[in-house]
């Protein structure tokens, strides 16, 4: 068997994750691990039996493609002599630290026709999946993505950090474009947003309300999906799917239960039926399928049969496309200020 050789760039708290199931792939050559802290790079080859190289360069004529997990302000200058040499890039999320930069990327990956796939690992999260399954049209979604601080990717602020992960989703499920956002956010430790809530409005007017947030006590990620038919909502996290759908004879006859209601003497008796009679509640638990190798099967297919990634270079600037229009539409405040500018001028 052809094994595909890989390797990967930078190997801080998420890429040595993909180099550990990369070495325990059949099909792949792990053929070395990249990174300029020469302890944590030959602590982790040695792990998996590679070999480690201090810089880029010294890998990229022994690879057919990368996994390039370096701080988002590397991702360009990193990745674009990889692409330009023909080298297939999966590029964690964000897929740049700008649009423009991003764009450079993504037209140079197409230009070369080499794989550019970005690590928006959500999209092969079995829950997301089973959601997208079970909605027909959406109508309005509603995402919420908070966690602890982890004083990890300090560079960038929580729009390009964790919102950007439900923006794609939200792209994924609609096929829209973006006709108008508004957003605010906060800043806690800084430099960057810590809290940020966005609405969008998309082309065939469809919802969505998305929360993030990284100075939350607990761990939560879900999205909800009101749809044509019902309302369905996934757990990221516990990896649960519920949906809420009308009962048969309700989604045959949208008035019946007003039609009880005015014949029903005491209607508050009524309303031990509705979650029996006229709502069907279903709760399932998705497959325990780890997202990571989905993604990393993916990028290895895309370079043996030349497929086009799940979540693609363009994909990629979509999504950072909206964020910047976030960021850009963003009133912030500060916690060490005393009153918020905005409510000062209402006072």
């Amino acid at each position: 068997m052809n094994r595909v050789k890989l390797g990967v760039v930078g190997v801080g708290a998420l890429g040595q994750h993909h180099a550990r199931i990369l070495s325990s792939m059949p099909e792949v050559q792990l053929v070395g691990v990249v990174d300029s802290r020469e302890q944590q790079g030959r602590e982790i080859a040695a792990k998996h039996n590679t070999e480690w190289f201090a810089s880029p360069e010294q890998i990229r004529s022994l690879v057919q493609g990368v996994v390039i997990a370096v701080p988002t302000i590397h991702h360009h200058d990193v990745g674009l002599p990889f692409v330009e040499a023909g080298v297939h890039v999966l590029m964690e999320k964000p897929l740049a630290n700008s649009l423009q930069a991003a764009q450079t990327l993504q037209r140079m990956a197409a230009f070369r026709r080499t794989t550019l796939q970005v690590g928006h690992v959500e999209r092969f999260n079995p829950s997301f999946e089973l959601l997208q399954q079970k909605v027909e049209r959406p109508l309005y979604i509603r995402a919420q993505r908070v966690s602890p601080y982890t004083f990890r990717s300090t560079d960038i602020g929580v729009v390009h950090d964790l919102m950007i992960h439900d923006i794609d989703l939200v792209l994924a499920l609609t096929g829209d474009s973006i006709v108008s956002v508004d957003a605010f956010g906060a800043v806690t430790f800084g430099p960057h947003e810590d809290m940020a809530m966005a609405r969008l409005k998309t082309s065939s007017g469809i919802i969505a309300d998305i929360t993030a947030s990284r100075m939350s006590p607990v761990a939560e990620r879900t999205i909800q999906v009101f749809s044509t038919n019902g309302c369905v909502t996934a757990d990221l996290n516990k990896r649960t799917v519920s949906s809420w759908t009308p009962a048969a004879p309700l989604a045959k006859n949208p008035s019946l239960v007003h039609d009880i209601i005015a014949a029903t003497p005491d209607p508050l008796t009524l309303k031990n039926e509705v979650f029996t009679k006229w709502i069907t509640n279903e709760t399932v638990q998705a497959s325990h399928t780890d997202a990571l190798t989905a993604e990393l099967n993916d990028f290895v297919h895309c370079i043996k049969t030349n497929a086009r990634p799940r979540v693609s270079g363009e994909d990629a600037v979509r999504a950072l496309e909206v964020a910047d229009r976030v960021l850009a539409g963003m009133a912030k405040w500060s916690w060490q200020d005393k009153i918020p500018a905005a409510a000062a001028k209402a006072a």
